[in-house]
């Protein structure tokens, strides 16, 4: 049966492509360009856009140990499950910054790149990317879910909603000191009252170690503090727009950003692991998370990540730095995955998506899946009828 005949879920299947074997994407890396940093949007915690830098935190090494735990309770997780168009901010963020965006460029959300590129190493984690080239010839790739991770988000028990909080959690350990005393600085013309109960109020007086101290232990008998003092809230995000280059591809990459450094200033990227207690611990933490913590620092041109390492109950032990250019070398002795796999792998992927979609009449909505079964990659027309090339605009799913 021709590409062309083929459903999925009801709708026409208008290309395939296999998925080969690592090795068939082994050799020389394609050309990729250094991440150019282009625009930028913060979101509050009301979620509300600003297209500037306002949500961007200073790293500051936590004292050790930090209880990833404490502030669950007051814990606002992040509220995009009903936004209609996440692009939307990323267009107006290049908008604002009067950068254009060209007929036949892609712009995505970080997500996209990572678990696309990843694939070679991971050939039984489906995907979804959602494909929509606007009028004017611009290509789009949402953020999607595929129905497997809405089971098992749906899921998730207690345990499983901490562990997801502790990622924040140390996000907030992380950033907690310059951004608290800033904010507890008294504005022109404003006194506050220092307060027992209230850190923030007396940052001024004490030192920053002591001032840690102090948020720790008032910030557990109120139950928030997220190992920082403060409570949780993970709709503050800040994200950097980058303008990357892969080969013959051209794209506009939206990343959230955790924190800066250093003088002059770069990204940070903030990671948590288990411990490496045990031989196993250190080869799956070698083939799976470096390689997700390379691959998602090297294409936002990030070139730090701090791992807080973690014991089961959730508290932080150890902090380690990795320079991401030298994380590969770190797995090249053992051979798990080489860097060059995903990059070539991307390209032809990325190149045969474009080519694909420009056949097309109009402005096609696609549905772009892998499909770990069949070891092959689908591209789908979705359903109804609502652009020029009578498609109807589907729900996005939720930004991770």
């Amino acid at each position: 049966m021709s590409s062309q005949q083929r459903l999925f879920r009801g709708m026409r299947v208008v290309g395939t492509l296999p998925v080969g074997s690592p090795s068939q994407y082994q050799g020389p890396p394609p050309r990729f360009g250094k991440p150019k940093e282009v625009a930028c949007f913060s979101r509050d915690s009301s979620r509300a856009v600003h297209f500037d830098r306002r949500a961007l935190r200073d790293y500051t090494p936590p004292p050790l140990p930090v209880a990833l735990d404490d502030g669950f309770a007051s814990y606002v997780p992040k509220d995009n499950a009903d936004e209609p168009a996440p692009l939307a901010d990323v267009f107006a963020a290049l908008a604002a910054q009067k950068q254009p965006v060209q007929p036949g460029q892609i712009v995505t959300f970080r997500n996209n790149l990572n678990k696309l590129m990843a694939t070679p190493y991971a050939p039984s984690d489906d995907w979804e990317i959602g494909v929509h080239r606007q009028p004017g010839g611009v290509l789009e790739l949402q953020v999607r879910e595929t129905e497997r991770r809405q089971r098992e988000e749906a899921a998730r028990d207690e345990r499983s909603r901490r562990m997801c909080y502790w990622g924040y959690s140390f996000e907030q350990a992380c950033t907690a000191g310059r951004a608290a005393a800033a904010a507890a600085a008294p504005r022109a013309g404003e006194y506050r009252v220092p307060s027992p109960s209230d850190p923030e109020s007396f940052a001024h007086l004490y030192s920053s170690s002591r001032l840690e101290e102090l948020r720790r232990r008032y910030g557990r008998e109120r139950g928030g503090g997220g190992g920082g003092g403060g409570g949780v809230n993970a709709n503050e995000e800040f994200c950097a727009v980058m303008k990357l280059e892969l080969e013959q591809v051209r794209l506009f990459m939206a990343a959230e950003i955790d924190c800066r450094a250093g003088e002059p200033a770069e990204y940070v990227e903030l990671k948590t692991s288990k411990l490496l207690e045990k031989p196993r611990d250190k080869a799956s933490f070698e083939r799976h998370k470096l390689l997700k913590f390379w691959l998602q620092s090297f294409l936002a041109g990030v070139p730090r990540v701090v791992v807080g390492f973690r014991d089961e109950a959730g508290v932080v032990r150890k902090l380690q730095a990795f320079k991401t250019l030298e994380i590969p070398r770190l797995v090249r002795a053992q051979g798990v995955w080489d860097p060059s796999v995903c990059l070539n792998f991307g390209r032809v992927v990325l190149e045969w998506v474009v080519e694909q979609v420009r056949r097309l009449p109009g402005a096609p909505r696609l549905l772009l899946r892998y499909e770990p079964a069949q070891n092959e990659l689908l591209l789908v027309e979705e359903e109804g009828a609502e652009e020029e090339s009578g498609h109807v605009g589907v729900k996005r799913a939720r930004i991770e």
